[in-house]
C-alpha cells in the first residue's frame, strides 16, 4: 500500500515538473549529483590501506657477481654479433637474457637497449606478429616503467594485445591472460601518482577492454570463467571511470582540450547503469556455477549499488550474497561481510599502489564506524611514525566521504565498527 501511494505520488509530481518546464532542469540536477558524488574519490587514489601482498624484488645497482655476469655475456654476445650478423635468430634469447641482467641491477637504459634488439631480431626473422616477442614486450614495459616513461609502457603492452587480435579473434589461454595484463597494467599506469594520470592512456585501453568483451560475447563462445574475468576487468573501469574527475584531472595532465577527456564525463553519467547490467548479466551466465560463485558476484552487485547510493538495492544484493554464502565453504565471504568495508572493496583496483617505491607521505592508523547505510563518522586517524597531525586529520576527512559498505549480519545491513585499520597517505 505504501509503495502504490509513493508511486503515485510521483506520478502527481513528475506531471507537474513536466507542465512548469522543468523536467529538463531537473534530469540535469539528477545526473549532476549522480555523477558529482565521486568525484574526486580518494581512497585507491591519495591513500591506500595496507594488505599483504608479495612485492617484487627490487632490482640492485650495486651487485658485483651480476655485473661482471652481465659483462660477460655482453662480451660474448658482441663477439657473436660479429660473427653471424646483428639479426641471427639465434641470438634474441640470449639478448633477452642480458636485459634481465641489466633489469636486476637497475640499469634500465641498458636493459631497454638489449630488449629493444632482442624485438628487433624476432620481428625481422617472424614478422610484426610473432608470439615470440611478447617476453621482451613485457621486459620492455617493465623497464619503461621502472624510468617513470609510463606511456611507453602501456605502449609496450599494447602491442602485446596486438599479437593477439586486439582481442578479436580465438579467445586462448595466452589471449586472455596477456589481455587482463595490459588491461590491469593501463589501470595501475592511471592511478599511479608518478605518472600525469593521461586520459587519452586510459580511454585507449577502457575502449580496448570494452570492446574485446563485446565482440567476444557475440562470438558466442566465452566459456564463463573467461567472461567473468573480462567483465570483473572491465568493472574496474568504470569505478575508475566514474570515481575521477576529469576537469582537474586533464588540468593537471596537460591535456584538457583532448577529445577523450570529453568523451569520458559524457559516459560518466552511463556508467551506474553500465556496471549494474554487466554484473546482473554475469549473474545470470553463473546459473550453472556454485552458490559461492553466485553469492561473491551478488557481493561485488551490492557494492557497485552502494557506491553509486543504491542504499536499498545494495541491501537486497547482501542478502542474497549471504544466503548462498552457506555451509563451510561460505564462511570465509560471511565472515568477510560481518565487518564493514571502505569501498572500492576489490582490492585488485589499488593494490598496485603499495609499490614500495611510490613515496609515502605518512603511514596513518585509523578507526570508524560504518552506520547500516554505510556512513562513516567517529573517526580516529593517527600517524604512525613521522608525519605531523595535520596528515591524519587529511585523512580522517576523506574517510569521512568515502563510501562504504555496512556489515552484513544475518543476511541484514547493521552498524559496524573497524579498528586499527592501516592506511598509506601517498605524496
Amino acid at each position: 500500500m505504501l509503495k502504490a501511494y509513493n508511486n503515485e505520488k510521483n506520478k502527481v509530481f513528475l506531471s507537474r515538473v513536466r507542465h512548469t518546464g522543468l523536467l529538463p532542469l531537473l534530469m540535469v540536477a539528477l545526473v549532476s549529483v549522480s555523477v558529482e558524488a565521486h568525484l574526486p574519490e580518494y581512497f585507491g587514489r591519495k591513500y591506500v590501506r595496507v594488505i599483504d601482498t608479495q612485492p617484487e624484488a627490487p632490482c640492485e645497482s650495486g651487485g658485483r657477481a651480476g655485473r661482471e655476469e652481465a659483462n660477460a655475456l655482453k662480451d660474448s654476445l658482441d663477439d657473436a654479433l660479429l660473427d653471424s650478423g646483428a639479426y641471427n635468430p639465434s641470438l634474441a634469447d640470449p639478448i633477452g637474457e642480458l636485459g634481465k641482467l641489466y633489469a636486476a641491477l637497475c640499469n634500465h637504459p641498458a636493459a631497454l637497449n638489449a630488449n629493444r634488439n632482442a624485438l628487433q631480431i624476432v620481428r625481422v626473422n617472424e614478422g610484426l606478429l610473432s608470439p615470440a616477442q611478447i617476453p621482451y614486450l613485457y621486459a620492455l614495459a617493465d623497464s619503461y616503467q621502472a624510468i617513470g616513461d609510463f606511456r611507453s609502457a602501456q605502449q609496450s603492452m599494447r602491442s602485446v594485445f596486438r599479437v593477439h587480435g586486439m582481442g578479436k579473434g580465438l579467445l586462448d589461454e595466452a589471449a586472455l591472460r596477456d589481455s587482463l595484463a595490459y588491461f590491469a597494467r593501463a589501470r595501475a599506469i592511471f592511478i599511479d601518482p608518478r605518472s600525469r594520470g593521461e586520459m587519452s592512456l586510459f580511454f585507449e585501453a577502457f575502449k580496448d577492454n570494452e570492446d574485446m568483451l563485446d565482440v567476444q560475447l557475440e562470438r558466442g563462445e566465452l566459456d564463463y570463467t573467461s567472461r567473468a574475468a573480462l567483465s570483473l576487468s572491465h568493472l574496474r573501469n568504470l569505478y575508475l571511470l566514474l570515481g575521477t574527475d576529469f576537469v582537474v584531472a586533464s588540468s593537471l595532465g596537460g591535456d584538457a582540450t583532448n577529445p577523450a577527456v570529453d568523451f569520458m564525463q559524457r559516459s560518466q553519467t552511463l556508467t551506474y547503469g553500465k556496471g549494474r547490467v554487466l554484473l546482473e548479466e554475469l549473474i545470470e551466465a553463473a546459473e550453472e556455477q556454485p552458490a559461492l560463485t553466485r553469492a561473491r558476484l551478488y557481493l561485488r552487485l551490492g557494492n557497485w549499488q552502494q557506491w553509486n547510493a543504491k542504499w536499498g538495492q545494495s541491501c537486497d544484493s547482501y542478502a542474497s550474497a549471504w544466503e548462498m554464502a552457506s555451509g563451510d565453504d561460505g564462511l570465509p565471504l560471511r565472515k568477510q561481510l560481518s565487518n564493514p568495508a571502505v569501498l572500492p572493496e576489490d582490492s585488485g583496483l589499488w593494490k598496485s599502489l603499495l609499490d614500495p617505491q611510490i613515496a609515502v607521505k605518512a603511514n596513518i592508523v585509523a578507526g570508524f564506524r560504518v552506520s547500516d547505510r554505510g556512513d562513516i563518522s567517529r573517526v580516529d586517524a593517527v600517524v604512525q611514525g613521522e608525519g605531523s597531525s595535520g596528515l591524519a586529520a587529511r585523512v580522517a576527512r576523506w574517510l569521512r566521504d568515502s563510501h562504504a559498505r555496512p556489515a552484513i549480519v544475518d543476511g541484514v545491513c547493521v552498524d559496524g565498527e573497524l579498528r586499527g585499520r592501516q592506511y598509506r597517505l601517498l605524496d
